[in-house]
């Protein structure tokens, strides 16, 4: 593991003067892993060297940010916005030289709370569940297709196309769609090149944005038709907005279903156990589904600090940066007894996999289902899987942790 870290190191000439040295961490937390190397085991890993760190390298701020290792601070930030703002954490728009915003994501209340009393009701486990046939229905359908083989890529055969349909049909979109935003969603968070990940965005906007005034002009039964009607104290919100709410739909529904979905078969392939365990009893797969949750939370959010403030005896300046990984909550000893052992019992189960506070994620309820759905389906209807012999699995780090290649067989 020192060898995993030492291969990350940075420059770290550009952490601020208030910072005490020994809370630097030199290492690109966003590049948290090898190819073949587990985020989790080494992100998890820097938990012994404090309660409080700091990273020179982060994706919102030039100069680092700080990293909370327990549960109790994480709260504490996510909980309380006035201390801890959301403006600007994304940084999308900046790749364009804008300055819209994701909206819930990146706004504090009280703008915030106007915007959940508008978008929840779209996200409400009612509306969910009149989802769940064409959820249930693209499910089977890529189930289909990998049963005439007797192994795949399961990130390629499923993990990924998964919630693209169930996107596209939450936009009202036609699947032929599919490919180009799979390709859209890998350029923007996963390439190297700045240019390639600018022309993403820029392509993703100006295809919302064109989707916007079509709907504008023709509504139908659909999230951005919803979107468009929506109104703020009696007042239409402005086309930037919707932006902001559809770009944060398309952001957050593509990667993170995929990227647990990635760790979860993993798991359940190289746990024989376990698996035979959900499928002799798939009552246990809800439960199951949210001990994955907490293990694998696979989601890094961001604060901007408001003012000078102490934290866990940390002195930090107003415009500081606050990376928040949440496997660092869900692995805190003091917050959840033997968070090593997976147990699809456990319960209470605190995890924070969507958050927590007022930016508790809008779109959880879909991605419950989604994750149920899938394992319920797979495990009915693939014979037992395991990692395919002599093949690697390839994973990353980053803003949110995924598997890039799972090949399993059967």
């Amino acid at each position: 593991m020192l060898n995993l870290l030492e291969s990350s190191r940075v420059d770290a000439s550009t952490v601020p003067p208030h910072v005490p040295a020994q809370h630097v961490i030199p290492y690109d937390l966003l590049c948290a892993s090898a190819e073949h190397d587990d985020p989790f085991i080494v992100m998890n890993s820097l938990r012994e060297r404090g309660r409080v760190l700091y990273t020179p390298v982060h994706f919102s701020s030039a100069v680092g940010a700080w990293v909370l290792t327990r549960a109790e601070d994480i709260r504490y930030v996510l909980q309380n916005p006035q201390l801890f703002s959301s403006r600007g954490v994304s940084g999308f728009s900046k790749l364009l030289g804008e300055s819209w915003d994701m909206i819930p994501l990146e706004l504090d209340p009280p703008r915030h709370s106007a915007f959940r009393a508008v978008l929840n009701p779209l996200m409400a486990p009612a509306r969910i569940l009149q989802l769940q046939d064409q959820i249930r229905a693209s499910c089977i359908e890529l189930i289909e297709t990998m049963r005439k083989g007797k192994d795949c890529d399961f990130m390629a055969a499923f993990a990924r196309p998964f919630p693209v349909r169930i996107f596209l049909h939450l936009m009202g979109l036609p699947q032929e769609l599919f490919d180009q935003f799979l390709k859209w969603n890998g350029a923007l968070l996963f390439s190297d090149s700045l240019q390639q990940r600018v022309a993403a965005a820029a392509a993703i906007r100006d295809y919302l944005r064109g989707l916007i005034a079509q709907r504008k002009q023709t509504p139908v039964d659909d999230f951005v038709s919803a979107a468009v009607r929506a109104q703020i104290g009696g007042e239409t919100i402005t086309d930037d907005e919707i932006l902001g709410i559809c770009y944060l739909l398309f952001v957050g529904g593509l990667d993170t279903v995929a990227a647990s979905l990635g760790f979860y078969f993993r798991y359940l392939a190289g746990h024989p156990d376990q698996q035979r365990r959900l499928r002799e009893n798939p009552a246990l797969i809800p439960d199951a589904v949210e001990e994955l949750l907490r293990v694998y939370s696979v989601v890094m959010v961001s604060r901007f600090v408001t003012q000078d403030l102490e934290l866990a005896g940390v002195q930090m300046k107003r415009g500081d940066c606050i990376a928040i990984y949440t496997t660092f909550a869900s692995f805190d000893p003091l917050d959840t007894p033997q968070p090593e052992r997976v147990d699809f019992g456990r319960s209470p189960n605190r995890h924070i996999a969507f958050s927590y506070g007022p930016h508790r994620c809008l779109g959880s309820h879909l991605a419950r289902r989604e994750l149920v759905i899938a394992l319920q389906e797979c495990l009915q209807r693939l014979p037992e899987f395991h990692l395919a012999p002599g093949q690697d699995v390839t994973m990353h780090g980053g803003v949110v942790f995924s598997v890039d290649r799972l090949p399993i067989a059967w």
